[in-house]
This record gives C-alpha cells, structure tokens and sequence, in this order.
C-alpha cells in the first residue's frame, strides 16, 4: 500500500479538515522551537565563560532585609578576598555604568562604559585579541575594549598603543579582547581602571564582586574557609589602629556574612535587578505551555485520525480480505500519521526560519532564534513529531482492523462508544488547556493595566522627564527658558526617576541609640511640588532650605522617635516634613514598607566633596497641554543652551515599559501561546463538527422531514459542546487562578484577581467555540433532508 498515496486520497476528500489539521500542528512546532529558544538561553545563561563551573558572585545581606541578599558590596571586603589562598582571581566592577562618548574623523561615536579593578578581566578570561587584558600598580592608565567596539572605532581589533578621542583628551587602548556572550552576566563595555576608588572604605556598597576559585568546591565549605582568615584580617587591623578593645568577634562575623552564588545560578537568583531577570516560574510556565500546545496539537491529530477511521474501515478490510496482513496494514496507517507529523515539522522549521528574521520575534523572545544555534532543539522537536506521529496513528490502526472483514463489508460503522468517549475526553482537555491560558492571559493583562493605571502617589501623567546631564552648569536658565512657556506649571530636577527601577542610592547610618536604612533621593527644593506630592506633616522644601530631609510615611512609622525640625540622628540631617507614601520604586518593591527620604544637599554635603548630580529635569505641564509639542520645545530650547546632544523627552509610560521589559514580554508571550491554544482548539471543534454532521446527516434529514427547524438542529449540535465547555472551565478555573497568583508573587505590589474575570473568560471561549460550530453545521442543517435520505 502507497503511504503517500493514501494521504493524499485522504486530503482530496476531506480538504478542508486536513488542512486546517496539518496548519495547526505546523504552528504547534514553530510556536514550540521559538520559545524553547528562550529556554535555552535560560539555562546557558554564563556558561560561555571560560571555565564558568569555577566562577561565583559574592553576595551580602541586603541591607534593608537581612533574610535577603543583594549583589552590591563595598571594596574593602573584595579586597580582603582577593588575598585568600581558595581565591585564584577577584573582578570588582561598578554597578553602574555611563555613556562615554568618542570622535573620529568628525563621526560621533557612544559606548556604555565601567571602571574596574586591575584583575577583573582577566579574572572572567576573555580571549585576549590584542594587547594587555589588565593594569598594575602605578601604570593603570589606558582603555581595555571588546571586539565589536574596535571594530566600530578603528575597523579592525589589532588597535592596542592607539587612541580614542572624547571631547578632552586622547585615551590610549591598553587592549582588545572577545565579546563576551550575549547571555552573560559581564557586558561588553569599555573598561577602565577604578585605580585607588574606595580602598579601604567599609560603607560604599557600590561594587559587583566576582571570585575564580582555584577549584570547584562546595560553596558552604568555600564560605567557611574564607570567613575564618577573614575576621583575622579585621582582628589585625583592630589591633594595628589600638582599638582592640572595641574588637567583638561575633558582631564582626555577623558583619562579614556572605554567599557565593555560583554564577551560573544568577540568572534565577532574584538578587540583582539589572542581571539576575529570570523568573523560575515563569521558566517553568514557558515550559509547560511548550508542552501544552503540543499535546492540543497532537489530541487535534488523534481526534483527526479517529474521525477519518470509520470512513476508511472498508478499504482497510478488504485490503485484508485480498491477502494484506494486519501488521502491515497497521503500520501503513501508523507510518501516514507519522510522514504527515514529519512534514508539519519541516513546514514549521521554515516558519521558524522566516520568523527569525521578524524583529518582532527578537521582542517576544531573549536570544538567538536562528536554527545554526540551536541544532539540538531541532532534534528533540523532529523526535517529538515522530511521537506525535504514532500517538496518533496507533489507536485509530489498532480500530479499523478489530472488526471481522465480513461485517464490515456489509454495514456502514461510525465509531464505537469507547471510540466516542475518547474523542469527548481528549475534547475536555483540549478546552481545559485553553480556558486555563485564557484565564490566565486575563490575570497578566490586570497587573499590566494595574503598572500603568494605578495610584502612584504623584501625577505622573502630567510629568515630562528628560536627561539634562550635560546642562548641570545653566539648570538655573534652562528652568526660567521653560517656566516662559505656555502650559508649563513647574520645572525640578532630581538624581533619579521616580517609579522607573529596584535599586536607588541606600544610606545606612547610626548613632548611640538607634540604626537606619533607607533609600535616599537627592532633589531640589521644587520636586515635591512639581510632582504634585503632599506632605503631610511638617513643610515642603523651601527656596534656601539646605541639608534637610523629607521622609515618607513609612520612615516615619518605623521611626518613632523623630521630630520634625530635628536631626534625625546625632550628627545628621534635619528632618522638615512627612510626605504620603510615593511609588518610588517599581511594583516589585513594596513602597508602602520603605524608608525614603528625599533630601536637599546643602553646605554641609557639598563640603564633603558631593556634588550636583541632579541631572534628570522633571516638567510638569497643565491638563490638557500638548504634551508631543512640548516636547519638542523642550529639546528646542535644551539644544538652544547649548546642550551637545538632543536630550530623551519621555513619558513615564514610556519609562515604564523599559522598567518591565522582561515582565511585559512575558505577557506577549502567553498571549502568543493561549491565542494558539485556542486557534487549535477550535480546529478541532471545527473537525469535530465536520465529522459529526457527516455520520448524523441521515438523522438530521429525518428530523428535517418531521418539521425541525434549522435552529433546533443547531441548538441539537452545539448543546453537547456547552456541556463540555462548562465541565472544562469549572476545572480550569482554580488552576488559573493559582498559576496567575504564583506569578503574581513576584510584585510585592499586585491587582486583586476580581471575581467578573472568570464568566468573562468564560464566555470568550464559548462564544467563539459556538460560532465555529454554527459556521461547520450552518450547511448540512439547512441542506435539503431529501439529499441526505437518499444518500444513505
């Protein structure tokens, strides 16, 4: 028997079904390939370093919540590692990085920047192109830059002795080294030396350290072989500066607390907002819905095959009575589902191809999706069709021979009611599956409306933002150019973004009687005002008002002893007011928990060698202002003092995408996978109801001849299929709910699951798995009964 001859008689006869089959698992692979692509990058994430399995980030007590960790440490700690015997290298990097910007030939060039300390890169080992890979002792002058830079720069990597020129000075290229991996937690910047930055200093946690361990070894056991030579170290140095006294060696334990995460851990870990953006539930969602729509697509398959077995039954018997052995005629039927699964496969891995070179997939998806980079996934999907293939195509081989070929020949067989009640099962999970993702996209869409819609504590839709970095010298002008014009309310400046990120300048300070830890945001005495953010207690900043505090009303809860007009502490700060509890920070963060303070430098701060840093220009324009106008002003009038690049004018909504980048692809990617879920499935209702009709034209005709109208017959085909929806989504509806409120976890501030979410979903699903079977059967219920009598 001709395999692929038999596939196509059957697709000739059944055209529509076969190909909406074969479309559907088609799209079940390439959805499946794209996806898992970002499972990999997952779970490679820095095992493109060299000898990774001997690389780990220390990691400390998070400073407001010492049951939690943070990645950012001070250098006197990554120093005294650096002199331990387990320690075969230390890299120590800022945790911020800047755009550096470079002439040529007249072209302006921008490239992210970091300062770190002499070893670091050798200590992460990069192929070294050219050049040196570190810096010394008294010779730490020099640039140390990555492949695509010098190739961008110079236009080629053997570049080490020559320059690179900013707007002041030419800097000499010390080295060229390879990019590191895309899915890594080290950047590829242009790197410089932090030289003698913070040597010795206890209190500035603003440094990412990284240890190569001479071997790989149990992290608990490396962290008790460090921790004992460590506190010797500080023993002695009490000792030296004749302050044993006050030496307490278990609060100085306590103190040296530690972790080392194997830093290929990280991309999970949770601990650095900038790098560690793996989320282990949504991971294993990914997975799952992978496999969810692959098992839709394949019961869609089986259903398929099972709906064509009694219509072939009796070319498959009398193939048997002329001689054909039923092993044979098996695996003929076998080896069609499989041939018709492989080729979807191959389809799909065109569709993926094609996609690939779609920049909305390099949007919806973390990593390569080019098939040369994932030729393992190839393997275990073509696997998987295979599977498909025969889980398809046992059951129906194993029906169309279990009848004896006399019986067959002369009767017309519809398939049994174990045959039924499979298709029905398979039918409830594949409605199940769909109602769980559609519910579940539902719950997404609710803290994504939430992010932008909820109460901030500000009017943030009446704010503008822009970077003003370059005009820190004429603020004063550029806020009298603005407040000339129409629609502006007020003009302040600030360090920071408000709501736009995890992580802010944290303070930590004490004195005989009490200890604090807070977030601190530099302003000017305008910010509360234009912000449009009450105090509520006390006054806001005013004109000469100078090395002062604002504190939120979370500090002021957890601050009992503070009075307002007083310092804060012995030797700090005054403390002039209480304003309402702001989002200052994202949603990940509970803001309503937090110690903030805005802060005002003055005499006192400026003496010590701090400077204006606020470079971020916050607008406030009144209701109803043409905000894309004034935007366009504000850049005018920036580019008119003098700044030497148009600066970024933005909404905070447009900050906030940004902010919750991975979050809201996360969100794409589901909707991606539950409107594939439900496409699927309502292919296979669609075949379904095809069939049905088919075997029940005879009995329709005859209920046709005995005066029912075509809405009874339609009301006839569709009450089973809404008995089964409902079933489905009584079942789906806790577990959506406890899918989504696991995700929801990850926002320590979160919308409520309101209670209208599940009929709505509910009659999404049901209206358009209605309407699909009303379409199929519009047709044979008003067909002329007369045809279908005869026929039978």
């Amino acid at each position: 028997m001709n395999v692929f001859r038999n596939m196509l008689h059957m697709a000739c006869r059944f055209k529509t079904a076969t190909v909406l089959n074969f479309l559907g698992l088609t799209v079940a692979f390439a959805a499946c390939y794209l996806f898992l692509t970002q499972v990999a990058y997952n779970h490679s994430y820095n095992k493109g370093l060299t000898n990774y399995q001997q690389l780990y980030r220390v990691e400390v007590p998070a400073m407001f919540d010492h049951s939690k960790w943070q990645s950012n440490v001070n250098r006197f700690l990554a120093d005294e590692l650096a002199k331990l015997p387990q320690v075969e290298g230390m890299a120590l990097l800022q945790c911020w990085q800047n755009d550096s910007r470079f002439t040529k030939d007249g072209t302006e060039f921008t490239f992210k920047s970091c300062k770190v300390s002499n070893d670091a890169l050798k200590t992460m080992a990069p192929r070294l192109l050219d050049g040196k890979l570190g810096w010394k002792d008294g010779d730490q002058k020099g640039l140390i830059i990555p492949a695509s830079v010098a190739v961008k720069y110079f236009g080629t990597t053997q570049v080490a002795g020559r320059c690179m020129w900013n707007d002041k000075d030419s800097i000499v290229v010390r080295g060229v080294y390879e990019d590191f991996p895309d899915n890594s937690i080290i950047d590829n910047y242009v790197y410089g030396c932090m030289g003698d930055e913070n040597e010795g200093n206890f209190q500035n946690y603003n440094y990412n350290c990284y240890l190569r361990l001479r071997e790989q070894m149990d992290t608990e056991k490396a962290k008790q072989q460090i921790l004992t030579p460590l506190v010797e170290n500080m023993h002695q140095m009490y000792i030296e500066h004749g302050v044993e006294d006050q030496w307490d060696e278990g609060k100085t334990k306590e103190s040296l607390n530690l972790r080392l995460q194997p830093i290929t851990e990280t991309w999970f870990a949770g601990v650095d907002p900038e790098h560690d953006r793996g989320n282990k539930a949504v991971d294993w969602i990914l997975q799952l819905s992978c496999l969810l729509v692959l098992i839709i697509a394949a019961i869609n398959f089986l259903n398929f095959t099972l709906a064509e077995s009694p219509m072939r039954i009796k070319s498959i018997n009398t193939r048997r009575v002329l001689g054909s052995p039923v092993s044979s005629l098996r695996l003929v039927v076998v080896a069609e589902s499989v041939c018709t699964s492989l080729l979807a496969f191959l389809l799909a891995v065109i569709v993926s191809y094609l996609l690939s070179q779609w920049p909305f997939i390099s949007e919806l998806t973390v990593g390569s999706s080019a098939l040369g980079d994932h030729p393992l996934l190839l393997v275990c999907l073509c696997l998987a069709a295979i599977v498909v293939g025969i889980v398809a195509g046992v059951y129906p081989a194993f029906y169309a021979t279990s009848f004896q070929p006399a019986l067959v020949l002369k009767g017309s067989f519809g398939l049994t009611p174990k045959g039924r009640q499979l298709r029905t099962l398979l039918l409830c999970l594949q409605f199940l599956i769909t109602s769980v993702m559609v519910v579940y996209i539902g719950i997404l869409y609710l803290q994504s409306y939430y992010i932008f819609n909820s109460d901030y504590g500000y009017d943030k839709d009446e704010i503008l933002y822009a970077d003003t970095w370059e005009l820190l010298d004429k603020q004063d002008a550029l806020r009298s150019e603005l407040m000339q014009q129409t629609g502006v309310v007020d003009v302040a400046y600030s360090q920071f973004s408000l709501g736009t990120g995890d992580r802010y300048m944290a303070w930590g300070r004490g004195d005989k009687n009490h200890q604090v830890q807070f977030t601190v945001l530099p302003v000017d005495w305008h910010y509360l005002h234009t912000m449009g953010i009450q105090v509520i207690e006390g006054h806001d900043f005013m004109e000469h008002d100078g090395d002062c505090y604002i504190i939120n009303e979370a500090a002021r809860k957890k601050w009992d002893w503070v009075e307002i007009d007083k310092k804060l502490l012995d030797d700090d700060l005054t403390v002039i007011g209480v304003c309402q509890n702001v989002r200052f920070a994202s949603t990940r963060v509970d803001n309503n928990d937090t110690p903030m303070a805005f802060i005002v430098y003055g005499e006192t701060y400026l003496s010590r060698g701090w400077t204006n840093n606020l470079g971020v220009m916050n607008v406030r324009v009144a209701a109803g202002t043409d905000k894309v106008q004034m935007r366009r002003k504000i850049k005018d009038i920036c580019m008119k003092l003098g700044a030497p690049h148009e600066p970024d004018v933005r909404f905070l909504n447009q900050t906030l995408e940004s902010t919750y980048q991975e979050e809201f692809r996360f969100i794409r990617q589901v909707m991606v996978f539950s409107f594939i879920c439900l496409v699927i499935t309502l292919i296979g209702v669609f075949c379904m109801t095809m069939f049905e009709t088919e075997y029940r034209r005879k009995e329709i005709g005859i209920r046709k001849v005995m005066g029912s109208s075509t809405s009874q017959i339609l009301v006839m085909l569709s009450r089973r299929y809404v008995w089964l929806l409902v079933g489905s989504f009584v079942m789906a509806a806790p577990l959506a709910w406890y899918i989504g409120t696991q995700w929801l976890q990850g926002f320590a501030e979160r919308t409520p699951v309101y209670w209208w979410l599940f009929p709505l979903a509910f009659l999404a699903v049901g209206v358009v798995t209605l309407a699909t079977i009303i379409i199929q059967s519009w047709r044979t219920a008003n067909e002329n009964p007369v045809n279908s009598i005869k026929t039978e």
